[in-house]
């Protein structure tokens, strides 16, 4: 839907390709946002109900591909049904912590909405410092964390301080 989320979509299909053999893509579809990505899984589901694997760009196509499963399986999600995704937002890792959800493992910056605004201030703390950005130096990187039912409480605990 957009250039970026293309350039997810297409890493992902690149980093699939390590494991080739072993899954088969059924369908590509749109779904930035959850009520489109849940209706759009639901047509997937109804030309491959046996497909139990979604690989989402975000956390929308997550949250809808998980109600659509959630809906599938009447709440019972079979352990070899996940859905793997971008963004890791607090409704993701409350619904892997769940461990009765399809969101399985998701992947962001920083790991939880703290940790990205510290990691802000420090930015901001560079430029009013005067940091040089000039030429390579301009680009800034973030780390990704992998956010799974390991590790999730400990992302999990940022939202749930007082």
């Amino acid at each position: 839907q957009t250039p970026i989320l293309l350039e997810r979509e297409n890493g992902i299909l690149e980093g699939l390709k390590g494991a080739e053999g072993k899954y088969e893509v059924v369908a590509q579809i749109e779904g930035l946002e959850a009520n489109d990505a849940q209706t759009n899984v639901e047509t997937v589901l109804q030309a491959h109900p046996n497909c139990k694997v979604f690989v989402t760009i975000g956390a929308g196509s997550d949250i809808g591909a998980n109600q659509a499963l959630l809906t599938k399986y009447n709440g019972n999600i079979p352990e070899d049904c996940g859905i793997f995704s971008g963004d890791a937002t607090e409704q993701q890792m409350r619904a892997i912590k769940s461990g009765k959800e399809a969101s399985n493992t998701t992947v962001g910056f920083e790991g939880s909405n703290t940790r990205t605004a510290k990691a802000c201030v420090g930015m901001y703390e560079k430029i009013l410092n005067g940091d040089d950005f000039s030429g390579e130096k301009h680009n800034i990187f973030r780390p990704f964390v992998v956010i799974n039912a390991d590790n999730v409480d400990e992302y999990l605990a940022d939202y749930d301080k007082k």
